[in-house]
């Protein structure tokens, strides 16, 4: 059986007012028929349901979604995935108003490469080929037998996510400072943030757990246990509470590694998944 969702959306009361804002803005994006754009850069800790809110509030309005995962993302005539080949599947999707999620939009702008000249190159290019398309209402996309066609992006609204490094309140001085370029800003000046989740927050999703579900589902004895395995992953939750890099995802890797376990969580494997010190951006 597949994993379902986490009802993330529904459990995290923290998100309440930024679903309200996006809510306005989707409005405004499919209400118009997308002659109004309201592109923007959404941020937050890893974990605290930037994708699960939009793919949401994509349902709710009827919109398209196509995800973008910036991270493997190339300069245009590079080997790799570019920009035109991930957009190509806006050629199925006709003139039906769509969101482009680009997630982790941050990972352009890491410093530190070991190749620094080469990823500046990248980073730039990959802002440009962006700016290129989100002044124009087509692009050139990467379509059947390599040949290259037009693809609309008139009726797109463009989503920029990342987790900048957990920072909180990312503000446009900052995107500055961390390597995002004045014209891309002025085009996509726009900027929202994600909270961090609470603890109790924590609790609420571990108790909704779906993944939590299917084992006490197929493990025996595990459904009588379920409020007890719930006490063990809770302690571990508290005592680790500040070090978790991974907001709602450590869920799944508790619960995985408990009963992969036989009922210990053994700190120092998890410590290796779910926490880790800040990277430089």
């Amino acid at each position: 059986m597949s994993e379902e969702k986490s009802p993330l959306a529904d459990l995290v009361s923290g998100q309440i007012s930024l679903q309200s804002e996006l809510d306005r803005i989707f409005n405004i994006f499919s209400k118009t028929k997308a002659l109004i754009r309201p592109h923007f850069i959404l941020t937050g800790a890893s974990g605290t349901g930037k994708t699960l809110i939009i793919t949401s509030l994509c349902e709710k309005h009827n919109v398209g979604f196509l995800e973008i995962n910036a991270a493997s993302l190339t300069k245009e005539g590079t080997s790799g995935n570019s920009l035109s080949k991930a957009l190509g599947p806006l050629i199925n999707l006709g003139n039906k108003p769509t969101v482009v999620f680009v997630d982790e939009f941050d990972k352009l702008f890491i410093s530190g490469n070991s190749n620094s000249s080469s990823a500046h190159e990248t980073t730039t290019g990959v802002q440009n080929e962006f700016l290129k398309v989100l002044e124009s209402d087509s692009t050139q996309v990467y379509g059947d037998y390599g040949k290259y066609v037009d693809a609309s992006t008139k009726n797109c609204l463009f989503i920029f996510a990342g987790a900048f490094n957990n920072e909180e309140n990312i503000t446009i001085d900052r995107l500055r400072e961390i390597g995002i370029k004045t014209e891309f800003i002025g085009r996509v000046g726009l900027i929202f943030n994600t909270t961090k989740l609470t603890l109790e927050e924590l609790y609420a999703i571990l108790e909704n757990s779906p993944l939590l579900n299917n084992y006490c589902r197929f493990i025996k004895g595990a459904q009588d246990k379920k409020q007890e395995t719930i006490g063990v992953i809770k302690e571990y939750l508290k005592n680790n509470y500040e070090l978790n890099s991974l907001g709602a995802r450590v869920i799944n890797t508790l619960i995985h590694s408990y009963y992969i376990n036989n009922g210990k969580l053994e700190k120092e494997a998890i410590d290796d998944i779910m926490f880790h010190s800040a990277i430089e951006l």
